[in-house]
């Protein structure tokens, strides 16, 4: 991802550099990257057109900054094969559905597709870091299962796939298209188990 803004040095400048991040971050999300203006961030974060140049050269330097922060502070899931594949799995799917179906992530995704054609390396490095990384440790786990016999998958990155479809695919489209409501904390882990037990049962040899 191309990042050119200036982080400063100084503990006062960084401050005023975390403002203004956490100002347009608020903004950004909240009304998109064509309706956010300079003026706008710097009247929610303080100081001045100067300062803020300084650090971000232009607005989109900075929307790239918020971008690269938000994607950067995801937390990686672990899945232990040690552990009981049931709980793991559960864990795993509920972790990752809480996610994906929590507000700021359905506004990034949106402003994402909404600014794809203007900023597709931003696109491109959301898909990276978080769906492509997501599907990345499930492919090591499945694969380490199949290298220790506890589930016959014959191919760990078709389970990954399997796996995941079948845990976010309708829900998804639902919110993409239709605009839906985000399941709730008990749905999300109906679903966890549900998808858990056909899987393993699918697998189970």
């Amino acid at each position: 991802m191309r990042d050119v803004s200036r982080v400063p040095v100084s503990s006062r400048g960084r401050e005023r550099y975390a403002r203004i991040i956490e100002a347009a971050t608020e903004l950004f999300l909240r009304d998109g990257y064509l309706a956010t203006s300079i003026d706008n961030i710097l009247s929610l974060a303080g100081g001045s057109k100067a300062t803020l140049y300084n650090y971000f050269p232009t607005k989109d330097d900075l929307f790239r900054a918020v971008i690269d922060k938000i994607v950067a502070n995801r937390k990686r899931p672990e899945l232990d094969t040690h552990d009981d594949v049931h709980k793991t799995l559960e864990q795993y799917a509920v972790q990752r559905l809480s996610v994906i179906f929590s507000g700021p992530h359905r506004t990034l995704l949106r402003i994402m597709i909404a600014e794809q054609h203007n900023f597709p390396d931003l696109a491109q490095e959301y898909h990276a870091r978080g769906p492509l990384r997501s599907r990345e440790v499930l492919i090591t786990y499945f694969s380490e299962l199949k290298k220790q016999r506890i589930l016959a998958i014959d191919d760990p990155i078709e389970a990954a796939d399997f796996f995941a479809g079948m845990l976010v695919h309708q829900w998804y489209g639902e919110l993409l298209l239709l605009g839906a409501k985000p399941p709730t904390a008990a749905a999300v882990k109906r679903r966890a188990k549900s998808v858990v037990k056909r899987f393993i049962a699918a697998y189970k040899g």
